[in-house]
């Protein structure tokens, strides 16, 4: 070794090691993906953009948030919205909903996890106040929810785009479906084939869940059996979120009101639809939202009223086993319901909770023996957002 080289690796280290410190001296983690949220400003909407450190936790990206050049929607004091699926990541794109501008923003993803606009956005949604979005190969579905406390300009509907190279949404020429006042959309999303497209409701309906098949042209037909309605008496309705196994074949939805999971077949080429067997209770209080582990073999869902998550095993036949729930998130009480989105990390290790009312994220490891989230320490969640309002969406990579 020269006397030359010492000096330079001794350099080279002490900048390694200034690089792994954070300003309070802890070892800062190293970034191994990105979460990306809404903070639904009524003035200007912006996407931020989180960096997910290899312990889960969450630090906030230089440049972040961005805007979206749209507006989100004011929630007014107790009030609600449904909507699961505001942002998705497809391919090279993130997309992202302008509640408030009734538009949908696209951007470029670069290595970094940095966003940039693509020329010509945000684009029309094509509806009033659109809350979830769908996205396979270069079809896109949005659900325009036209939210009653928002003045809406026009009925609820899904319309349809196609996605270019560049990112521009296109529509695709009488896709849309309007649906009556008060029966949704909350939720659209493909199967994995892309060839089935769900919808459901939202809390405020008797609980009705819709299937269409998606045609060459990418319009939709719908299948038979939709759109299937809840008994009154059945004391489950509110169909808010849902997850299409892994397969595709099956269709797991929440209720609101019973806090229960109905699984329902889809047929993957004609997307006729039919209710399978009794309903899964949790024994918890407002089931909200579900989303599929990584792996297709477990399935979570948040509780909106006692703050915690549901953790169900799903076994070969498509039937579902309750493993057990979590604990309340930090800060949060039965008092205050405040637990919607959810979604899982690709390695399946961590799980990420919105509040939207307090504008933070819950941050779960999924590494404990019994399977059950467990909610990181104090300081390190929840992570709380610095702008915006009723925080929406979630989409992790």
């Amino acid at each position: 070794m020269s006397k030359m080289t010492l000096p330079i690796a001794a350099a080279s280290l002490a900048v390694a090691i200034l690089a792994t410190c954070s300003v309070s001296g802890r070892s800062a983690e190293p970034i191994v993906g990105h979460v990306y949220t809404l903070d639904n400003d009524g003035s200007s909407n912006r996407v931020v953009v989180l960096n997910r450190l290899v312990d889960g936790t969450l630090t906030e990206m230089t440049g972040s948030p961005v805007a979206t050049g749209g507006k989100g929607v004011v929630v007014p004091a107790g009030g609600d919205l449904d909507s699961q699926g505001p942002l998705r990541i497809h391919g090279k794109h993130l997309l992202a909903v302008n509640p408030g501008s009734d538009s949908i923003a696209v951007f470029e993803i670069a290595p970094s996890g940095a966003l940039k606009p693509v020329a010509g956005s945000p684009f029309p949604s094509g509806g009033s106040h659109p809350m979830s979005l769908a996205v396979h190969g270069d079809i896109v579905y949005v659900a325009n929810q036209a939210v009653p406390f928002a003045n809406p300009r026009g009925a609820p509907n899904i319309a349809g785009f196609r996605l270019d190279k560049a990112g521009r949404l296109i529509p695709i020429a009488d896709s849309t479906i309007e649906f009556p006042f008060g029966e949704g959309p909350a939720q659209v999303e493909f199967n994995a084939t892309g060839t089935v497209l769900a919808v459901t409701a939202g809390f405020q309906t008797d609980g009705s869940v819709r299937s269409f098949a998606v045609q060459s042209n990418g319009r939709l037909k719908e299948g038979l059996g939709s759109p299937f309605k809840a008994r009154r008496d059945s004391g489950l309705s509110g169909t808010v979120g849902f997850s299409f196994t892994a397969d595709g074949r099956r269709i797991m939805v929440t209720n609101f009101r019973g806090s229960a999971i109905r699984v329902f077949s889809v047929d993957p080429r004609t997307a006729a639809l039919t209710l399978e067997g009794a309903p899964y209770p949790n024994n918890q209080r407002a089931m909200c939202w579900a989303v599929l582990g990584p792996d297709g073999k477990m399935l979570y869902a948040s509780n909106y009223v006692t703050n915690n998550v549901s953790v169900f095993s799903i076994t070969e036949e498509d039937t579902l086993d309750l493993i057990g729930n979590s604990a309340p998130k930090r800060f949060s009480s039965s008092s205050v319901p405040d637990s919607k989105e959810l979604r899982v990390s690709p390695d399946g290790k961590f799980l990420y909770l919105i509040g939207p009312i307090a504008t933070q994220i819950a941050i779960f490891s999924l590494q404990s023996a019994d399977r059950l989230p467990q909610e990181l320490s104090e300081g390190r969640s929840p992570f709380r957002l610095k702008t915006g309002q009723w925080t929406m969406g979630l989409v992790v990579n």
